[in-house]
Order: C-alpha cells, then sequence, then structure tokens
C-alpha cells in the first residue's frame, strides 16, 4: 500500500511511535526497583496508550466515510481491533492498579497470583494488540477511506 499524502505519513509515523512506546515499555516494567519509578513508567505507558487511542480515533473521525455518515461500514471493518484495543487497555490498568497496591505496601514483597495472572494475560494480549493496532493505522493511512471514489459505493452496495 502506498501511502501518498504527507498527512497521512505524519499520523501513521506517531501512530507507530505511541505502538513502540509501550513496547518498550512494557520491557522496561520489570526493572524499577522504588515505587515511585513504577508509577512514573506506568503513567508515561498510559499515557502512550491513551494517544494511540486518540490518533486512531482522529484518523476514523477524518474518513469520508465518517463525514458522509458511512460508519457502518469503519465498525465492519475495524471492530474487532476497536475489541482488541479497548480490552488491552483494560488489562493494562488492571495490572498497573494490581501491581502498584502489591509493591506500594511492601516493595520486597513476594508476587501474589493475582498480579501474575494479569501480568501473564496482559504479555499474552500484547501481540495481538500490537498486530491489530499496526494493521488498523496502516489501513487507516490508505488514501481510499479519505476520498470520494468508486471503492466506497463497492463496500456501501447492497449485498
Amino acid at each position: 500500500m502506498k501511502v501518498s499524502v504527507p498527512k497521512y505519513s505524519i499520523c501513521l509515523a506517531f501512530q507507530m511511535l505511541f505502538m513502540c512506546c509501550d513496547l518498550l515499555f512494557n520491557c522496561w516494567s520489570l526493572f524499577p526497583k522504588t515505587r515511585g519509578g513504577l508509577l512514573l513508567l506506568f503513567f508515561f505507558q498510559d499515557l502512550c496508550l491513551i494517544l494511540a487511542i486518540t490518533s486512531i480515533s482522529i484518523s476514523f473521525f477524518s474518513t469520508y466515510l465518517f463525514q458522509a455518515g458511512l460508519i457502518e461500514v469503519l465498525v465492519r471493518k475495524f471492530k474487532v481491533a476497536a475489541g482488541v484495543t479497548l480490552a488491552y487497555f483494560l488489562v493494562s490498568i488492571a495490572l498497573q492498579s494490581a501491581w502498584i497496591v502489591e509493591k506500594w505496601d511492601e516493595s520486597e514483597s513476594i508476587t501474589r497470583p493475582l498480579v501474575m495472572t494479569l501480568f501473564i494475560v496482559h504479555r499474552c494480549m500484547a501481540p495481538g494488540y500490537y498486530y491489530f493496532y499496526k494493521r488498523t493505522s496502516l489501513l487507516m493511512s490508505d488514501p481510499r477511506f479519505h476520498e470520494d471514489v468508486d471503492w466506497i459505493n463497492q463496500n456501501t452496495a447492497p449485498k
């Protein structure tokens, strides 16, 4: 797929930056030994996740399909990606909350089963989130979503 307009390239670059930051924060989350360091790391990870969701939302809202009222086409194409992104965000918040609560009282405590379970679920969901987020970002940067062309008529024609 060729991204022909610089506007889409810039938006795509920011979306990939947010995704890479989340990946790095996931890698670094095991290293902080202080409660403050862990809290700061989680704050920036959540900030990147919120910015990533916001940038994808802006991409959705700027499409010709959305502005023409053909939202059902976008929903049909991206409902799995939206569900995976929402689930990943909620599991991230749950893991970070449980981890902070555990480490805040005793920084050298043994990890509880709840935190370990959330950690495993979070790390197993991460590749799916990265895949769907990158796929959605690349599809949303396709100029066909931002123009009035025959492609839109083909996708909205009754079947």
